[in-house]
């Protein structure tokens, strides 16, 4: 089996490239390791930027700008979608370069990769430790995927089908929030979200040391009103469409002429 990972890796932070190449390799022969030069924010021209960011679409979604790192966060991950649609892989793996890879990853894989063609569009590979699940398909006699309660934020490590690079490209792009937050809300694109559980990646110690930046602390009424609106209209809106999907499978394996739904 042959895996088309990206790495995304800002060029000065060649360390970080380094220990990841090491365990991509660990993980056997025949991957592909496609290393994309990370968007550095602070170094996009006005019109570049406003390619990528929508201070309109932020005003609405967000409580607060973005930062130039979360800026070039975004696109870099859409740069990849992008690659990933333009591509022939069914599906491929998204890395960014502060994660650990645990060696069950490869038997997880594996698993994944006998499955029929992907009714999926993304699988988290890391997330919270005990997450809470809304339904869960087996995977193997060690995994399984879940459908979550709450999409956790986190972007450093996940695979996305061909397809489902293809809605991100095209809508997510301008985009107002944050990437992982933006994830967060998968009805609006829509995206068929799942986790592989219990996660085979978990962040390195490098993750406490951010390449995106540091913003000013928020304070103020309005700010802690926009926060709570926001929140409990995220909250609604994923209860809904989550119970419209509680029922709907990612896959569908037979076991003695039985389906495993």
């Amino acid at each position: 089996m042959t895996i088309s990972i990206y790495l995304i890796n800002l060029p000065k932070d060649t360390q970080r490239a380094e220990r990841m190449t090491r365990q991509v390799a660990a993980l056997g022969s025949g991957h592909v390791l496609r290393k994309v030069d990370a968007v550095y924010g602070k170094h996009l021209s006005e019109e570049a930027r406003s390619s990528f960011y929508s201070e309109g679409l932020n005003r609405q979604q967000y409580p607060l700008p973005l930062v130039a790192g979360e800026i070039g966060c975004y696109a870099s991950h859409l740069l990849v979608w992008q690659m990933i649609a333009d591509g022939q892989d069914e599906w491929a793996m998204v890395l960014e370069d502060d994660v650990t890879l645990d060696p069950k990853l490869v038997p997880m894989l594996n698993a994944i990769a006998q499955l029929p063609a992907p009714s999926w569009d993304m699988i988290k590979l890391l997330g919270r430790q005990n997450e809470q699940a809304l339904k869960s398909w087996p995977v193997d006699d060690l995994s399984q995927l879940i459908r979550y309660r709450r999409v956790p934020s986190m972007t450093s490590a996940y695979l996305v089908s061909r397809e489902g690079a293809r809605k991100l490209s095209r809508i997510r792009r301008p985009f107002g929030r944050p990437v992982d937050v933006d994830l967060r809300y998968w009805w609006e694109v829509p995206l068929m979200i799942y986790g592989l559980y219990p996660y085979p990646v978990s962040l390195d110690q490098t993750s406490d040391q951010s390449t995106i930046g540091e913003r000013d602390r928020a304070s103020g009424l309005g700010y802690r009103l926009r926060k709570v609106g926001l929140q409990f209209k995220y909250s609604v809106s994923n209860w809904l469409h989550g119970v419209a999907l509680s029922k709907i499978a990612p896959y569908s394996i037979h076991n003695n002429g039985r389906p495993i739904n």
